[in-house]
């Protein structure tokens, strides 16, 4: 599976895959705006956005597969979609050594505070 960057010096599979999931949540969550028309009709709820890691680690083909209203499915596009402009390149999914194409399921959250 491919992983998030950033946790590449970390010794074990396990502590590179927990480090790279926290890793993703603080970009998607540091970047996400709550749409003002969600928030205003207390619209809450998951979002998942599907979109392939290519081999060369970047995002593309993303798209929403579950929206809930309020403008929230553009925003989870729009942060997925920041990954690219931003530079950040996934480390590619593996398959017998050979980086390979991979789509990724990422559920989004929407909750109000």
């Amino acid at each position: 599976m491919p992983r998030f960057p950033g946790c590449e010096n970390l010794r074990t599979k396990e502590e590179k895959d927990a480090c790279a999931q926290k890793k993703m949540l603080e970009f998607i969550y540091g970047n996400i705006k709550y749409p003002a028309i969600a928030r205003e009709n207390g619209i809450e709820g998951m979002v998942v956005v599907t979109f392939v890691v290519e081999k060369d680690g970047t995002v593309t083909d993303a798209r929403v597969v579950r929206d809930i209203g309020g403008q929230c499915g553009q925003e989870a596009l729009r942060v997925v979609s920041l990954m690219n402009d931003k530079g950040i390149k996934w480390e590619p999914g593996k398959q017998r050594g050979r980086p390979v194409r991979v789509q990724f399921n990422l559920p989004v959250r929407f909750k109000l505070e």
